[in-house]
């Protein structure tokens, strides 16, 4: 038998089995019939099959089994039937196949160390530094808002048509257009409506503290967007000066489009070698709900398939937390956030040894919940952080592979306006997505759902256009390109509980995205069905 027909065997009864398990099965060419009885006699409550369990129990079935052959061998001979016939048939026609699948097992697996590429392919481009060392007041504050106001509006700027004149807030007389056309950039700070057919943007000036107010008009192409205008987002507007504008601060301004930073359409860059990663998140082990079942079943699933894996990414919520919520103490089983770890731990080690594990925290995580987050708790975390294949960074996190660019978030922050969208039609979790990379920013509105850590550099800016974006957070597991982005948004291994999907009929439970880097295909999986 293949490594595969052992798995199925095994899901036939509700097992989940472990790797080495496995091998010692191959190694003895166990027949099916065998196997079959052996797994009748194993206790039910055991959710993972280790090698010790199949060790005691097939070797308590084989000293049975060999007990009555002795007994068969004696009537048999009883009767008359020569020895030599006897051992003429003791070598069945099966293990003359098991010799053979022997020496094809031998050949898949020098083919695949051939083709296995190291984790040292994955090149951390951008994590998150341990901590801030700076005070949360005003001062760290505007610097981290100038920050991301320099960088985003450089951004903007790099995509405007060469011809757009970009005015000042303040403008001196010889500075004003003759048509008095051009194009605003600054940060948004409050939208409002005006009256039916008109509403205001109000941007500011960082640098020189202006307040403009743009009133954007009904035959605007950015009307019908004036509800998702994100608060401290940075974005530009083209329009026209007051008709009695005759230099100083540009309070007032006639808006006709609104102009993010947005980015141009890229193009997939294939890998020169074929790299395999397996995306999931929002696992909440501890709660209640955690489905090990489901869980069981990816396990099996990289028993047969794992071969083909290199890494699998966790995209935040590993464990369910405590006191994350009121009235969690209800929903969780495992009451110490370090426990929860530890029984985590516990199950990864069932994933196969050459598979690199990379995970980033979400807000049920053990570190700080405000954006962004540094990679979990070394001491709370300890024995989860000492799996020899896992590796823990912060959230988010930039990594490449050759020429393919990955940006990792966990996605909280945006609830606000994903709500919105989702609402709307439940596919447009990817629509919110689109928000944040046409806003070059994962989490714009500072205050809203998650505060921001004011670190010197502000980290949730997209700087460089990903070729491929992660998020979870919402437990819903999607597919999309948008102007040659790959867009993935992961389910979770969670069955219902307060912290479900905003829609729970479209909660994503055990489907998992696998990513080829060399054909650019994605695939999603849903465990269940295996």
């Amino acid at each position: 038998m293949e490594k595969k027909e052992l798995v199925r065997i095994f899901l036939d009864y509700n097992f989940n089995v472990a790797t080495d398990a496995l091998d010692y099965l191959l190694q003895k060419n166990i027949s099916e019939e065998l196997l079959r009885e052996s797994i009748k006699t194993f206790p039910k409550n055991i959710p993972v099959i280790k090698l010790e369990t199949v060790k005691k129990y097939l070797e308590n079935l084989e000293a049975q089994i060999q007990i009555s052959n002795e007994d068969k061998k004696t009537s048999k001979y009883e009767a008359g039937h020569p020895k030599e016939d006897h051992q003429e048939n003791t070598i069945p026609h099966e293990s003359k196949k098991s010799k053979q699948y022997l020496k094809t097992r031998e050949k898949t697996v020098h083919k695949i160390t051939t083709t296995y590429h190291p984790p040292s392919q994955i090149k951390i481009e951008v994590d998150i530094p341990e901590k801030t060392t700076d005070k949360p007041d005003i001062t760290p504050f505007r610097r981290l808002f100038k920050d991301r106001f320099e960088r985003l509006s450089s951004i903007l700027v790099t995509h405007l048509n060469n011809a757009a004149l970009v005015l000042k807030g303040n403008l001196l007389p010889e500075e004003i257009p003759r048509n008095k056309n051009g194009i605003l950039i600054g940060m948004v700070q409050d939208t409002r409506v005006l009256h039916t057919n008109k509403f205001v943007i109000q941007l500011e000036d960082p640098e020189s503290e202006i307040i403009t107010n743009c009133v954007m008009v009904q035959d605007s192409k950015s009307f019908p967007e004036y509800r998702d205008i994100m608060r401290d987002s940075v974005i530009g507007i083209s329009g026209v000066l007051p008709k009695n504008f005759r230099g100083g601060n540009i309070t007032a301004f006639w808006g006709k489009d609104v102009i993010r930073p947005s980015f141009s359409k890229i193009h997939f860059k294939p890998t020169s070698e074929p790299h395999k990663l397996l995306f999931i998140a929002d696992l909440h082990f501890g709660s209640k709900y955690f489905s090990r079942s489901i869980f069981a079943k990816l396990i099996n699933f990289l028993n047969l398939r794992g071969e083909e894996i290199n890494t699998i990414i966790i995209a935040g919520d590993l464990v369910d937390g405590v006191g994350r919520f009121s009235d969690q103490k209800q929903e969780i089983l495992v009451h110490s956030l370090q426990a929860q770890y530890e029984g985590l731990a516990t199950l990864l080690k069932e994933v196969p040894s050459h598979i690199q594990i990379i995970v980033i925290p979400g807000e049920h995580d053990a570190t700080q919940t405000v954006l962004p987050q540094p990679g979990i708790d070394k001491q709370i975390g300890k024995t989860l952080l000492k799996l020899p294949n896992l590796k823990s960074y912060g959230n988010p996190l930039r990594f490449s592979i050759e020429d393919l660019n990955f940006l990792v978030f966990h996605g909280q922050g945006n609830d606000m306006l994903f709500q919105k969208h989702l609402q709307q039609e439940p596919t447009n979790l990817i629509l919110g997505i689109q928000h944040l990379l046409e806003y070059r920013h994962l989490c714009p509105e500072y205050g809203s759902f998650n505060p921001l850590a004011p670190f010197r550099k502000d980290y949730l800016v997209i700087d460089k256009t990903p070729n491929i974006i992660i998020s979870g957070h919402f437990h819903q597991a999607y597919f999309k390109e948008y102007k040659g982005v790959k867009i993935i948004t992961c389910g979770t291994f969670m069955r219902g509980g307060i912290e479900k999907s905003h829609l729970e009929k479209d909660t994503s439970v055990g489907v998992v995205a696998i990513l080829d880097t060399k054909s650019g295909t994605v695939d999603l999986i849903d465990l269940k069905t295996l």
